[in-house]
């Protein structure tokens, strides 16, 4: 079987086994939720900052050889 069967049906069971909460969420858990998210996107645009140019290079096309060459000096 699938490695994941068992996560997964697991998981399933939990989740439609389970009764609704009668918890009380303050305005600290959607503050909570709001830095998560903005922490999230801030290191995402920070990744993609520092792996910028082999993102750019990966889905560009290749480089001539010309581009890469010194130029030449005429004496």
């Amino acid at each position: 079987m699938n490695f994941l069967f068992y996560p997964i049906l697991f998981t399933l069971i939990f989740v439609f086994q389970s009764r609704p909460a009668e918890a009380y969420l303050d305005p600290g858990s959607g503050s909570f939720l709001f830095q998560i998210i903005v922490g999230g996107v801030l290191s995402a645009m920070f990744a993609i900052k520092l792996y910028f140019r082999k993102i750019k290079s990966f889905f560009s096309k290749k480089n001539s050889p010309e581009k890469n060459e010194e130029p030449k000096k005429n004496n």
